[in-house]
Order: structure tokens, then sequence, then C-alpha cells
């Protein structure tokens, strides 16, 4: 999905080419669009979405105005707003971690951002490529996103992922396909099963590899939740270099 004009309606700016990046726009969770500019900026997207305290976010939110330490005015715009369930609000930011720590103009915008964040009563989140997912956790949210869309989610399907894995400790998915007749259709079993991980609702270590060139990773295995879940069961959670607005020293 691209757009050659305009940013989304709720944007100030449309992500620009940069020298090869990868950019684009995609739909959240509330069917706004956002767009990203990046291929660490689409991985927060992708947590973002699947994060079940975030309610909404957009991209490219605002622009936010300060001074450096020299007194010169500048104008900054974070990658990301984020309205979570409890009413906390976020802004979002992208970069390399290499360059948060070599550039002091980018110091200096993280504590101005910081500044305005608290003086509001936000948080401000910065995310690097250290703290993004990576290798096989990417390449499973990746994949999965693509069943997130309700349509991928029969009663039937849903109901069948259930009972066979009701009381049953970590198994391959092709184990519990093959107890599967004619219906439902294997393909909506397949389709149902990658939407239950995607929200949860099945379980599956994010870290490991899951499918492998075309087919379910010999290492692969599910598991319906207990009624805690642990944390470490679901994708990364985001985890910050700045955890809240608190935590940035100018």
């Amino acid at each position: 999905m691209a757009f050659k004009r305009k940013p989304p309606a709720d944007d100030v700016r449309r992500v620009v080419s940069l020298g090869g990046n990868f950019r684009g726009v995609t739909t959240n969770k509330r069917g706004q669009l956002v767009q990203f500019e990046s291929e660490q900026e689409r991985k927060l997207v992708l947590l973002l979405e699947r994060d079940p305290t975030v309610t909404d976010f957009r991209s490219q939110p605002e622009r936010l105005s300060f001074c450096d330490a020299a007194g010169r005015q500048h104008s900054y715009t974070p990658d990301f707003k984020v309205w979570r369930t409890d009413g906390t609000i976020e802004l979002h930011e992208v970069t390399l971690a290499a360059r948060l720590a070599e550039r002091v103009a980018l110091q200096q915008r993280t504590a101005a951002a910081q500044a305005i964040c608290a003086a509001r009563g936000w948080r401000y989140v910065v995310h690097t490529d250290h703290t993004l997912p990576s290798g096989y956790e990417y390449a499973n949210l990746d994949f999965l996103s693509a069943f997130r869309a309700t349509t991928y989610a029969s009663t039937e399907s849903v109901r069948w992922w259930r009972q066979q894995l009701h009381n049953q400790q970590p198994v391959h998915p092709r184990s519990v396909l093959a107890l599967a007749g004619a219906t439902p259709a294997p393909e909506l079993l397949l389709n149902s099963l990658y939407h239950q991980l995607w929200y949860g609702l099945v379980q599956m270590d994010w870290r490991q590899p899951f499918i492998w060139h075309g087919a379910f990773h010999p290492a692969a295995r599910i598991w319906l939740p207990t009624p805690a879940p642990a944390t470490d069961t679901f994708p990364s959670a985001i985890r910050p270099v700045v955890a809240s607005a608190q935590a940035v020293q100018p």
C-alpha cells in the first residue's frame, strides 16, 4: 500500500526517501493509515499493532519546537503518538543506537522532547535497533501480521484448536493438524492458527523459528495460554531506551 502526495489526514508530514530507506504506509488496529520511514519503524508498528494495551497509534503526529543549548530554535516531529488502555499518552521515537550515542544534537532533542512530554503528563519513549525485534522474532511478526484480520478466525476453526490443545503440553503444529478430518478445511485451520497466534489466543516462542522454507520449523511449538500468560511468551514487550519522561537526563 503506498501513496504519492498527501500524508494521512492526521499526519503533519509525509515520510520521505532518505537514500534507499524502507518506507511505506499501512493501516493500524483502528483502521487508520500510519506511515513508517524505516524498517526499524515498521518493527515498532508491528509491536504496537499487537500490543493489547495500545488502543490507537498515529504516525508523524505533531511538530515540537525547542531551543538547543546555544539558544537556536528547532522543530522536531516524533515518529508516533500512542494511546494506551489506562489513559496514558506517549510519543515514540525510533533511531539508531550509535547515532543516539554520538550525536549531541539528538541528545538535546531527546531532552527537549522529554521535558515537553513531562509538562503534559505524557511519556517519551525511544527505541533503537538494539531494542526492537530482529532475527526470528521479527520474521515471526512479519509473517503473522498478515493474518490479523478477523476474517481468518471462524468460530468453528477457533473451537477446533481450543479442543485439540486443551490440557496439552507444547506440541508441534503439524502433530495437531494430523488429527483434523475434512472439516474444518486444512487451509482454514492454518489461517485460524496464525490469527490466534497473532492475538495471543494460542502461544508460541516468538524468538524461535516457526515457519521455515514454507513449512513449520521442526522446533516450532504451540500451546494454550494459562489464565495469566507469562509476558515472555509475547513478542518483545516494547523495550525502551527511555522508559519514561523522567528517565531522560538533559
